[in-house]
């Protein structure tokens, strides 16, 4: 059976989130309406999401300012684009997140059957080197604390023959990216290695803990020829259909 006729593949949205650009694109002035996303690979045994968004936003004086960032449109929100796909919270076996800030593991909690494959290093940071981190204020241990099927990766990680984790640190220490044949083409994930397509186009780091290591990160990615990104927040970039034409 050839490949094409093995993986299916969306882009989903979970929410828009309004932040300053200069977090992407450090010296950019002005603000940005970023989106978080996730991607659904589906093979013949598993349903997979690279990153699960914000998810709602738990009530308290903690989340108020989050609360008031993330917004969503009619047919936004990761449980309703799976839905819409008529696939439920349960169905989903795998889920990998690129990093545990808020904006891509939010909705971690309701995936009950799923196995998370998470770096060894990203909790190594939060223990011990959280105080390194300028966008430290994104983590919320509620979000993603609850999951007990955890799968600690380190370095290099084939989770089938077509799918591939990739370690890509300097936004967190523990922040990786994946690789997917889809439909014979490259699809790279790339997280907050190249949040908006502008970070990729002029190799600029966004804001992390090691921009040098994360623009390292970048060039490891780039190795892999003939792909196409999705940049995890770039608001131009809503439909798998539109990267993969390009």
């Amino acid at each position: 059976m050839s490949f094409e006729t093995m993986m299916k593949a969306s882009l989903l949205i979970d929410s828009v989130f309004d932040v300053e650009k200069n977090i992407f694109v450090p010296g950019e002035q002005g603000s940005y309406s970023g989106i978080s996303k996730s991607l659904l690979l589906i093979t013949p045994n598993d349903k997979i999401l690279v990153d699960t968004g914000f998810g709602d936003i738990p009530p308290g004086g903690k989340y108020g300012d989050l609360r008031s960032r993330v917004h969503r449109s009619d047919g936004q929100g990761l449980i309703i684009q799976l839905a819409d796909r008529k696939i439920t919270p349960e169905q989903i076996t795998t889920v990998i997140n690129t990093h545990l800030h808020s904006a891509h593991c939010g909705n971690n909690n309701l995936f009950r059957n799923a196995k998370f494959y998470v770096a060894k290093d990203e909790f190594r940071f939060i223990d011990k080197f959280l105080d390194k981190d300028p966008n430290g204020g994104s983590y919320y241990p509620e979000m993603y604390d609850r999951v007990r099927d955890y799968v600690y990766v380190k370095g290099e990680y084939d989770l089938n023959d077509d799918i591939k984790i990739i370690p890509t640190p300097g936004h967190t220490l523990g922040h990786q990216s994946v690789v997917a044949n889809v439909n014979g083409k490259k699809l790279i994930y790339s997280g907050d290695v190249s949040p908006l397509k502008e970070n990729l186009e002029k190799k600029i780091a966004m804001t992390g803990y090691d921009r040098a290591e994360l623009l390292s990160s970048m060039k490891r990615l780039l190795k892999f020829k003939n792909s196409k990104w999705i940049f995890s927040h770039d608001n131009s970039q809503t439909t798998l259909r539109s990267i993969m034409r390009v």
